[in-house]
């Protein structure tokens, strides 16, 4: 599996992820390994799925010398689909498909229109496919790449420039960093695609996501990536940092669905860098 990090230009020194041109990419070629993450059998033998980048996320355990990190990164969701085919692409029940991966694991997350849907993996002796299916990159692809292109960033340091950023229509990325309740450190990277600013009151808040977030609660018990997931975040003038989860929400009649419901509330530090 590959990860690779291509530097922009140099500027002022601050270099941020470039979102629109940075991307995860997965590669099956059914000649050297066979899926086990699709509900239906591939109509190809070879195949490259590309997905732009939501977030990137590093996680840092310990601290010192014994301190490890992982960077993980989130692509873009889609539907669904049948590749290559004459008609009826869509599957039949509809879900929702994203990939989160590091360089050697992934988690694959399918939200149709309620859980424990009981859609069987192809081929079926695979069994039921979980709406949060983790595992090893070597054993689901024939190669899966993680390509971050990096540009010049100018960090804004106070409200009026970035009221002013926003106004002006400037392209931004967030930063946030903040620690889980056991020790971890978490550090988040994400394209600012909302955004509050007023000129009068002098205030911005951040509206945006998704973004991915640790939550011990959903450890499989095997693979570090089990426990990211899916929120959206918003922090402001004020220093108020607030995080919106997307956890199995119960519905009723013992039914749940994948919703953003979950509060979480984080002593942050944010950062508003300007791409240049």
């Amino acid at each position: 599996m590959t990860s690779t990090q291509e530097q922009g230009p140099a500027g002022n020194g601050l270099l941020v992820t470039d979102f629109t041109r940075s991307f995860v990419r997965f590669r099956m070629d059914l000649m050297i390994t066979q899926p086990r993450t699709v509900s239906q059998p591939p109509p190809f033998t070879l195949n490259n799925s590309r997905f732009p980048l939501e977030c990137c996320c590093r996680v840092t355990y310990g601290a010192g010398s014994a301190a490890r990190s992982v960077d993980y990164v989130l692509g873009t969701a889609c539907q669904a689909e049948q590749v290559h085919v004459l008609e009826n692409i869509w599957h039949d029940p509809a879900a929702e498909m994203l990939l989160i991966a590091s360089s050697a694991e992934f988690l694959v997350i399918k939200s149709w229109d309620r859980n424990q849907r009981g859609v069987m993996l192809s081929p079926p002796t695979l069994g039921e496919q979980p709406e949060r299916q983790a595992g090893k990159c070597k054993d689901a692809f024939t190669e899966l790449r993680i390509d971050i292109r990096k540009s010049p960033g100018k960090l804004l340091t106070t409200t009026d420039e970035i009221v002013a950023a926003v106004l002006g229509n400037q392209p931004l990325v967030s930063q946030t960093e903040y620690a889980t309740p056991d020790g971890a450190l978490v550090h988040l990277e994400y394209p600012v695609k909302v955004i509050n600013a007023s000129e009068r009151e002098m205030f911005y808040q951040v509206d945006t996501g998704p973004i991915l977030v640790p939550d011990a609660t959903a450890f499989d018990g095997t693979h570090g990536i089990s426990t990211l997931r899916r929120a959206y975040i918003a922090h402001n003038t004020l220093g108020c940092t607030e995080l919106l989860l997307n956890v199995p929400t119960p519905i009723g009649h013992g039914m749940s669905v994948n919703h953003y419901s979950q509060v979480l509330k984080v002593q942050a530090v944010n950062r508003l860098i300007l791409i240049e």
